[in-house]
């Protein structure tokens, strides 16, 4: 998947519902809290659907129009968990199964769900229906959450060859610096088999690939984004830090 990044930097029964800174040019310059204006950050908001999944349909209005939002990045997982109903999703992979595991395993759960929207890896939501007040309400709940454990700042930013990490935590344990690749579209696919046979359901972002692109472990840092062999077109990307194995995200920046 990978020479993406090239084109990015140029450029009948009712359903179940189931910050910026100022920054100093000394290079040794450390960073406090002074250094950080209090903005509202871009947050990432994790649809996990399936084609198969009868409650996913009714659902995916209200997501959608509660993550259209210029500080909230949708990106949409399928999941396989439904392939066995007569139709296998075409965007669904068991590394997405694996995702959305992780989260729930972090979370001491036994039991997971879809739709899903996790948001920052900490909030999750959407087996009330999907509704636009129900994601609303998951996004403030991680906002909120995200600023009671954590009394220290960071700043995602990228160009065209590196992601830079400014920050006034100068450890911590360690966390994945993560680019996930997603189509930068919005399209209506008509369900030709199983449950959700005939239906138009919009897919908006769906994930193509989720790369590793460095770790993080306190400090400012500077991180080479590898350029791709092969790729296709219509991409974009989000890059995030997160704790591993399901942990929250600390950061998030769009690659542009």
């Amino acid at each position: 998947m990978a020479a993406v990044f090239r084109r990015l930097f140029k450029r009948k029964k009712a359903p179940p519902l189931a910050c910026y800174m100022h920054l100093d040019q000394d290079e040794n310059h450390v960073h406090t809290s002074a250094c950080f204006l209090d903005v509202q950050p871009l947050v990432l908001a994790e649809f996990f659907q399936s084609q198969g999944c009868a409650s996913c349909p009714p659902a995916t209005p209200g997501i959608l129009d509660a993550t259209n939002h210029p500080n909230i990045q949708l990106v949409t997982f399928d999941v396989t968990y439904f392939d066995n109903l007569g139709h296998k999703d075409p965007f669904a992979n068991p590394r997405w199964d694996q995702r959305q595991k992780n989260y729930v395993k972090k979370w001491g759960r036994s039991s997971l769900y879809t739709p899903m929207v996790v948001v920052n890896g900490i909030a999750d939501g959407g087996a009330g229906g999907g509704t636009k007040a129900e994601i609303d309400g998951v996004v403030h709940r991680a906002r909120d959450s995200i600023h009671q454990v954590m009394d220290w700042h960071i700043v995602l930013d990228s160009n065209d060859t590196d992601i830079r990490i400014d920050t006034d935590k100068l450890e911590i344990e360690k966390h994945d610096v993560l680019v996930i690749v997603y189509e930068d579209k919005s399209e209506i696919v008509k369900i030709p088999k199983g449950p959700n046979k005939g239906k138009k359901v919009v897919h908006k972002n769906i994930v193509k690939d989720i790369i590793k692109v460095g770790e993080w472990v306190g400090g400012d840092s500077i991180m080479p984004l590898l350029n791709p062999t092969q790729g296709e077109s219509g991409a974009a990307a989000v890059a995030v830090v997160q704790a591993p194995m399901g942990g929250p995200i600390v950061a998030v920046c769009k690659i542009a």
